[in-house]
């Protein structure tokens, strides 16, 4: 009796031992971030204009240069002007984004469209003036550093923006 009870314990143990390599195994190749583990703000007056939510989806490390975070705009809400040392990709999710750089150029994405920004554009991006906006922002790093906010874009510039992006949209 005490041979087979020595037997059924080392198999216990090899199961809880196997079990313990496999897990140890998951994370060394994989890792789930909990919805909502990271936290989110509401978007800094200084840097948006409007009402701005940003859900921190996962942050940068030593095998992935950049982070994400969802971010959601009410109508008429924007970024300010900015820069990316080394770009940034939105996947649009709701609504409608719209875009502008400092050459001029205004654009709509919908969801489902890819708005890439390749590093140091200086650009905005929001929500229509009757519409939300959601994206995704994959934000890439460099030397530490994923974003140069500059000054605040003006309700007028932002509405010159939007209705030239409707007009493009349309033709």
């Amino acid at each position: 009796m005490q041979k087979i009870v020595s037997l059924a314990l080392v198999g216990v143990l090899s199961c809880a031992n196997l079990g313990i390599a496999k897990e140890a195994e998951i994370q060394k190749t994989q890792e789930i971030v909990k919805s909502g583990s990271l936290g989110g703000f509401k978007g800094d007056s200084k840097i948006f204009s409007g009402d701005v939510h940003v859900k921190m989806l996962f942050k940068s490390d030593s095998y992935r240069p950049f982070g994400g975070a969802l971010v959601r705009f009410e109508k008429g809400a924007r970024t300010a002007w900015h820069t990316h040392p080394a770009g940034q990709t939105l996947l649009v999710t709701q609504g409608s984004i719209y875009t502008g750089t400092k050459g001029g150029i205004a654009q709509i994405a919908k969801p489902g469209d890819v708005v890439l920004c390749p590093p140091d554009v200086e650009h905005w991006h929001g929500a229509g003036l009757n519409e939300i906006g959601e994206h995704i922002a994959l934000t890439h790093k460099k030397n530490g550093k994923n974003v140069t906010w500059l000054e605040l874009l003006s309700d007028e510039e932002y509405k010159t923006y939007v209705q030239a992006a409707q007009k493009l949209s349309k033709e």
